[in-house]
């Protein structure tokens, strides 16, 4: 089920995927393609790969798998985030992942962000658990999650595929000290 998603931040408008349309994606990756691929994963490069991410996405969601968040400023899509794999039954958890538009980096946005994605995350998902992992080298995202409170949790050698290359990650973890069992 998809359902409409809104949250506030002081500069943001954060949307959920029946919110977003696909040109909004594809302009989002056609402007930050370079700066994209430096977080892992292939950036959709034509607009029909933009449709397949935007589909899976949207599959996860339905699926209940994942949520996925997009991030406005004054209706321009300058960041996209996700709580994916979620797990329930003894785990509760699920991994947090994000990018931001290199133009917007250095501002607190993501941080603003993500302190109220992580919050939706233990209160409206109920989640026991959040886990994010960064390449040792990307110090931005290193300083978000301790702004955040999670804390390291170890390193996983060749952990991810990043342009080709296997990297190493630097693997963080944050718990919901209300979790409540339903």
């Amino acid at each position: 089920m998809t359902h409409s998603l809104l949250l506030h931040t002081s500069r943001l408008t954060i949307v959920g995927i029946s919110d977003i349309n696909t040109r909004d994606l594809i302009d989002y990756f056609t402007l930050n393609r370079e700066h994209l691929r430096f977080a892992g994963g292939r950036v959709p490069e034509t607009p029909e790969e933009v449709r397949a991410v935007r589909d899976n996405w949207l599959t996860q969601v339905q699926e209940g798998r994942e949520v996925r968040f997009f991030l406005l400023q004054e209706e321009q899509l300058i960041g996209v985030a996700g709580i994916s794999n979620i797990v329930r039954g003894a785990f509760q958890a699920a991994y947090l992942g994000y990018n931001l538009a290199e133009h917007c980096q250095g501002q607190g946005l993501m941080t603003e962000a993500l302190e109220e994605i992580v919050a939706f995350a233990f209160s409206a998902l109920n989640l026991h658990r959040l886990m994010a992992n960064y390449r040792p080298d990307n110090v931005a995202s290193e300083r978000v999650l301790q702004k955040l409170g999670f804390v390291r949790e170890g390193m996983a050698r060749d952990y991810l595929r990043v342009d080709g290359e296997w990297a190493d990650h630097v693997l963080t973890a944050l718990t919901n000290p209300s979790w409540r069992e339903n």
